[in-house]
């Protein structure tokens, strides 16, 4: 245990599934508890994969997923596609729902699935003792893993759970170091405790990570720039724009350049890693992303989720950008400007070696760091060199050299890196959250063009402070603990 006080909870769903107390504790003979699961190292390896395969922000399709579909349908990058029977109409239009099924109960279920075996290894590993040194530096770099694992999963929930980043003393998530009971029922942990929890998880994953095992060379497993990263994102969530931030983003992009075109397109057929820091294996069997878009594969009339005439005209900005090719698939058709009949195809995740939709998860780019860096810079006053961190990216997707246009306000700025996030990270499960973070500094909130919500005859405007940027506590999780809140609105 920490040595703050950490609340619990039930968890009802997760626990329904995973817990190891039933309701009549009969042991079986022969039963795979964890003292018999995890005896040596190379368990405890076992069981640290089995973590990794359980984190999920693609999971889900035909209507229904994790963090990609919701920040796809709940923002303005999405329109129904020809094959539409209807699919994700009810988030698209922000019909408030948080049962099974939804983004809020996909999100929280498989997060705190994820927590609960990243617990379970931990407290299997408190029970072993090794006296080999090079299997105490193995276990401690898995530990490492474990937590940073855990840590990731809690920043999840933090940021799609929390009302207010910076508000210390508001209500935030449940945080969990522990495998709980199914008689547990606690409240939701503050800011201040679900951020000194995560640090705290990141910290000592840090210490425990070894730099010379040969699984930090490859960015499926977490290493010590993973854990530099989730430091990052977590410091801008609440406000932090320090030096110290500003450092560790500079250290990232000195290890991981940013792809020029042909790297970049590479990337999403899973072939190059140039600016990969960190992305979720994702192999032949497993959960196909392309399914949260289409039927079968990327190819006309079936996709019943397609790209929006918005994001369209927005990659079609600036010539050569690479980015368009890469997200409209080349069997689109574009009858013209904003028309209802423009087929616009999502080529993001095209498959790979896994098979047909299958492709692996981008979960840090070091162009995410980019921005960051240029958004540090822009909150700090330092606008022309904002500016010139964001052109240095466009450049890189263009593939031409072009003079940067120093901003004249920090809103002017703040807006560019939004919309350049926009182009960038489109379908990758990053743009509603984007828009919850940054949108109310400059008053924008979702906002999608009559051809795009139209086609689903949903609402076009999300406005900026709108209850729904939060989203609720799952019914599940209502239904089995007592002691929780929901968040204001729901």
């Amino acid at each position: 245990m920490k040595k703050y006080i950490l609340k619990t909870l039930s968890i009802a769903a997760v626990l329904f599934m995973v817990s190891c107390e039933d309701a009549t504790e009969v042991v079986q003979e022969g039963e795979l508890n964890e003292e018999v699961a995890f005896q040596t190292v190379a368990d405890l390896q076992s069981g640290l994969n089995g973590a990794y395969a359980a984190y999920g922000p693609d999971f889900g399709g035909n209507g229904a997923g994790d963090a990609i579909y919701t920040n796809a349908i709940l923002s303005d990058n999405i329109k129904a596609g020809q094959a539409s029977n209807g699919q994700g109409a009810q988030d698209y239009s922000y019909f408030v729902d948080f049962g099974g099924g939804s983004p809020a109960s996909a999100i929280w279920a498989n997060r705190y699935a994820t927590i609960n075996r990243v617990n379970r290894v931990l407290r299997a590993m408190g029970n072993l003792t090794f006296t080999v040194p090079s299997e105490i530096t193995e276990v401690n770099h898995i530990k490492g893993q474990l937590l940073a694992l855990r840590a990731l999963a809690h920043l999840d929930l933090f940021e799609y759970f929390t009302v207010d980043y910076q508000d210390s003393d508001a209500l935030a998530v449940i945080n969990v170091d522990f495998v709980p009971l199914t008689s547990d029922a606690f409240e939701r942990n503050t800011v201040a405790e679900t951020v000194a929890f995560i640090n705290a998880d990141l910290e000592e994953a840090n210490s425990l990570i070894d730099p010379s095992n040969t699984t930090v060379s490859t960015p499926i497993y977490i290493n010590n720039d993973v854990i530099k990263a989730l430091q990052i994102k977590l410091a801008i969530d609440t406000g932090d724009f320090g030096n110290d931030v500003l450092t560790k983003a500079n250290e990232l992009l000195a290890a991981y350049p940013l792809a020029n075109q042909a790297q970049y397109a590479a990337m999403f057929f899973d072939g190059d890693i140039t600016e990969v820091i960190f992305k979720l294996a994702r192999v032949n069997g497993d959960n196909g992303v392309g399914g949260l878009f289409y039927f079968n594969q990327v190819m006309p009339s079936d996709g019943f989720l397609e790209m929006s005439n918005q994001l369209l005209n927005e990659l079609s900005e600036l010539p050569n950008d690479i980015r368009r090719n890469v997200n409209l698939a080349p069997a689109s058709t574009v009858v013209g400007l904003n028309d209802p009949a423009n087929e616009l195809l999502i080529n993001k995740y095209p498959g790979g070696s896994g098979g047909l939709q299958v492709n692996d998860i981008k979960l840090i780019r070091s162009s995410e760091i980019q921005l960051i860096k240029a958004e540090i810079q822009a909150r700090n006053g330092a606008l022309g060199d904002a500016a010139q961190t964001v052109q240095d990216l466009r450049d890189m997707r263009t593939g031409a050299a072009s003079p940067s246009t120093p901003y004249a306000t920090l809103d002017e700025a703040l807006v560019d890196i939004l919309d350049e996030r926009r182009k960038e990270f489109c379908f990758e499960g990053k743009r509603f959250l984007d828009l919850k973070r940054i949108g109310p500094d400059v008053g924008l909130g979702v906002s999608r063009l009559p051809v795009d919500c139209g086609s689903f005859n949903a609402p076009c405007n999300l406005a900026v402070n709108d209850f729904r940027f939060t989203l609720a506590i799952p019914q599940n999780e209502l239904d089995g603990n007592n002691a929780i809140s929901q968040n204001p609105g729901y």
